[in-house]
């Protein structure tokens, strides 16, 4: 893992998650982390999982978290916790200086939580230690690898706040790579390679296994997919996105110096030959807004985008095996009345697709991506499994 504390602080049994997507990054944990078992989602940055630290530890290649610590102390006004938790840290490691990470927490409640740190580290013997105010109150990931501190992260628990140390944070830097430098141009609202990642979890693929993209676009999703040692098959109907997608792949082969697996063509998504073990495919994302979108055109071209969902589901449900998931990204849109317009795939049973759920909290679908939208046009996704 690119950021680790000693067994002693890392290995508690409840872990706060830091929440790349919001309630999809949950799905993802539950979905992809077997020994889960139980949930909580004290605010919409966090969730507390209880678990097998061991297992999950084998297990972070999750794409929707930014960060996970174990939960050590819940803080309810009594100052000896933060004493405790101090101490019970630089028991373990060196500490020269430090970050709160506060999430969903008030100014006043952040100030007298950094109080209260800060002397209790220097009552600790570490007086010449350094204060980190990272901006928005929060010290990114890739930040914490770069400044090399401890990264205390706090959020509201049960009437006071749960505290811990960073323990992990992704290596984000290769992803960033991927999005911002592939020959191919591509758009500020196309799909990023960690959320093509986090679908990819939710499909449940492992390595060797058959993928299919009916709507390939530019390839983020078989790229993704490639890297992750799958067999991936891209279509689309549009001969330039195929040529750029084939751009795409080749340049990620190129720079991850490993022979990856993948077949682009151009065909109909709604007519396409082949038995796969998933499909994760975002067929169409609407075009941007410069403005907010009146009700009636909003909902105008969300009927008219159904209908391609809807004659193409049916041929993506003929072709995964049984057992087997389908992960699908619909688009949603706030218009001018402060609605939200959101395209339903619905009465799918009859072709053989149940919602799935992973058995540790149950998820209404669609369930949306958080953080990741413009201002008027998001995204939300269905996870299916083929009975």
């Amino acid at each position: 893992m690119p950021y680790t504390l000693p067994e002693a602080l890392s290995g508690a049994q409840r872990l706060a998650l830091v929440l790349a997507f919001g309630r999809l990054s949950v799905l993802e944990v539950c979905s992809a982390v077997r020994s889960v078992t139980k949930v909580e989602v004290p605010c919409e940055r966090i969730c507390v999982v209880e678990l097998d630290p061991s297992s999950f530890r084998s297990e972070t290649k999750l794409a929707g978290i930014h960060k996970f610590s174990p939960l050590l102390t819940h803080f309810q006004g009594d100052e000896a916790v933060i004493r405790r938790l101090v101490e019970q840290i630089t028991n373990e490691i060196d500490v020269s200086r430090f970050a709160l990470s506060a999430y969903d927490t008030e100014e006043a409640d952040y100030e007298l939580l950094v109080r209260l740190l800060l002397d209790a580290f220097r009552q600790a013997g570490f007086k010449k230690i350094r204060l980190l105010r990272p901006k928005g109150n929060e010290l990114l990931a890739d930040q914490v690898l770069s400044r090399d501190a401890l990264d205390l992260i706090a959020f509201p628990y049960k009437g006071g706040y749960g505290l811990g140390p960073t323990a992990w944070v992704p290596d984000v830097a290769p992803m960033r790579e991927r999005g911002v430098e592939k020959p191919a141009p591509h758009s500020e609202i196309s799909l990023s390679p960690r959320l093509a990642q986090l679908l990819l979890n939710l499909s449940g693929l492992s390595p060797g296994q058959r993928l299919l993209d009916p709507f390939c676009g530019p390839g983020t999703i078989i790229s993704e997919g490639a890297l992750m040692s799958l067999n991936c098959v891209g279509i689309d109907s549009n001969p330039v996105r195929v040529a750029q997608a084939k751009r795409n792949l080749a340049w990620v082969e190129k720079q991850s110096g490993k022979t990856l697996a993948y077949d682009i063509r151009t065909g109909d998504a709604r007519d396409f030959q082949g038995r796969f073990d998933g499909i994760v495919t975002e067929p169409i994302l609407l075009p941007r807004f410069h403005s907010t979108p009146s009700s009636q055109k909003a909902k105008h071209l969300v009927n008219k985008a159904s209908r391609v969902y809807s004659e193409s589901l049916y041929s993506m449900a003929e072709a995964v095996r049984k057992g087997c998931r389908i992960v699908i990204v619909v688009p949603t849109l706030k218009t001018a009345d402060g609605s939200e317009v959101l395209l339903r795939l619905e009465e799918t049973e009859s072709i053989g697709l149940k919602e799935f759920q992973p058995g540790h909290v149950r998820f209404e679908y669609p369930v949306r991506v958080a953080f990741g939208s413009t201002r008027w046009l998001g995204r939300a996704v269905y996870v299916f499994e083929r009975v």
